[in-house]
């Protein structure tokens, strides 16, 4: 590959000679937005923390919680797809069995008013 610099422009060109099927080298101009940096460490991944219902993987068989439109921040309508998404993120980063079930306690399941989960494992 080889690079060459537009100073003018301030763009660098990066000139590939792989074999296109009309046969032309193939270019492409670098914005002069962008930096391109040689030997820069890659960080660590960082484990993002589950979401804000993160502490559902907390709860140990036989406790429950609910969720109402009192609850700051939580919404009734998002906590059995969350519940579900860390019990499901539980069993596969820990080998523990976990499971919760969900149930509407007040209002329709497509607009809860109160919403409840359970460990049942």
């Amino acid at each position: 590959m080889e690079t060459t610099r537009n100073q003018q422009k301030g763009e660098i060109m990066l000139v590939t000679n792989h074999n296109t099927k009309v046969g032309t080298p193939t270019s492409y101009t670098v914005p002069a937005c962008i930096k391109i940096r040689d030997n820069v460490d890659l960080p660590p991944v960082f484990r993002q923390v589950m979401n804000k219902y993160g502490f559902i993987s907390l709860l140990e068989v036989g406790q429950s919680f609910e969720v109402n439109g009192d609850t700051p921040d939580y919404k009734a309508k998002s906590l059995a797809p969350a519940a579900y998404t860390v019990a499901s993120h539980v069993r596969k980063t820990t080998n523990k069995k976990f499971k919760v079930a969900c149930r509407t306690i007040e209002g329709t399941s497509s607009d809860p008013i109160i919403a409840a989960v359970w460990r049942t494992a």
